[in-house]
């Protein structure tokens, strides 16, 4: 990999904002505008980890660098390393005290989100990580919808959740943490066992080390793609391996807290079935359905629903078209 920056990069910024990037020579520009627009009593590092794009992206980057070279790092991967990899790549090159992440299709949009953040962090000084609110922009319509993760904020911050099942709690481009939290994640061991995704583990770890507040101003926007919701989108490739991540997180979580968290190999198969019973719904497979529930051994609610639902084929189209409807809703509110 090759880094590049100037020595007028500001020495001792208070914050550093990443950005991870690959093929997004449409968006790149934007968030990067982004997140130099921010105003406030405070110094601002950016860091790109731009990620050996095809297209035009490792250009645009460069062109923002030469031109802010006092507030712009550059790390060029010179082979794609993946989400994973480049991500953690590009946050140890972060020295701020304070650390944002964005992706290369998302932005900020109002311009005093990160000092609204820190006045946060000096009014709350137990708190270790803070979130706002914020859009999602849904492509294919070009619509603005408000609402992000958090819809219901933790009141007293403790988030830690012993059936953490590896999902997000905030959205990452919202969050603002404390640099002095990483010393909690062994990046290292994420890449060893080769995590699809590096926020859930990220912000599990946080949340058992500190206290996450909450901001709801509206400060962010995350592009939505119909083809982006890997863990809603049945007929990926990669549905399954999603969720196998998230197994593989959880299990990780209980090596670490064993005391703290719920886990065993009896939920974790469980699990897999029931995402297996789901894409067998969304394909209108009522045998491989009806087969796949019947192999879970522990049922819990939502699976005892689904039993008594699909008993009969009209039970089972019934409730495969009340999945598909609330699918198609989660994508467009």
């Amino acid at each position: 990999m090759k880094i590049v920056s100037d020595k007028k990069l500001i020495y001792n910024p208070l914050v550093s904002v990443f950005i991870i990037t690959y093929n997004q020579e449409n968006t790149i520009a934007q968030t990067i505008e982004s997140i130099l627009m921010q105003e406030g009593n405070f110094t601002l590092e950016l860091v790109i980890g731009e990620d050996c794009s095809t297209d035009k992206t490792a250009e645009i980057c460069k062109d923002y660098q030469k031109r802010y070279p006092e507030k712009i790092k550059l790390l060029l991967q010179e082979e794609n390393q993946g989400i994973l990899k480049n991500f953690i790549d590009t946050i140890r090159l972060c020295r701020g005290k304070y650390i944002g992440v964005c992706a290369g299709d998302d932005y900020l949009c109002d311009k005093y989100k990160i000092q609204k953040q820190l006045d946060f962090f000096e009014n709350n000084p137990d708190f270790g990580v803070v979130s706002t609110g914020g859009y999602r922009l849904l492509v294919k319509e070009n619509k603005l919808v408000e609402g992000i993760a958090p819809l219901h904020p933790v009141a007293d911050g403790n988030v830690f959740d012993k059936t953490w099942r590896g999902g997000l709690y905030a959205m990452p481009l919202s969050l603002l943490f404390k640099a002095e939290l990483l010393q909690y994640l062994d990046f290292d061991e994420f890449i060893r066992r080769k995590f699809m995704v590096e926020d859930v583990p990220l912000q599990a770890i946080l949340a058992k080390h500190t206290k996450f507040g909450h901001i709801p101003d509206l400060c962010v926007v995350y592009r939505v793609y119909n083809t982006s919701q890997t863990f809603t989108n049945f007929n990926s490739k990669k549905y399954l391996d999603y969720h196998e991540g998230l197994v593989a997180i959880r299990r990780y979580l209980y090596e670490l807290y064993p005391n703290e968290v719920d886990f065993s190999e009896q939920w974790a198969y469980d699990y897999m079935v029931y995402r297996r019973f789901l894409k067998a719904v969304s394909q209108w497979n009522y045998a491989a359905a009806k087969n796949e529930l019947n192999t879970i051994q522990v049922k819990g609610k939502k699976e005892q629903r689904a039993e008594k639902w699909i008993k009969t084929r009209l039970g089972f189209y019934l409730f495969a078209l009340g999945k598909k409807i609330k699918l198609m809703q989660y994508k467009t509110e």
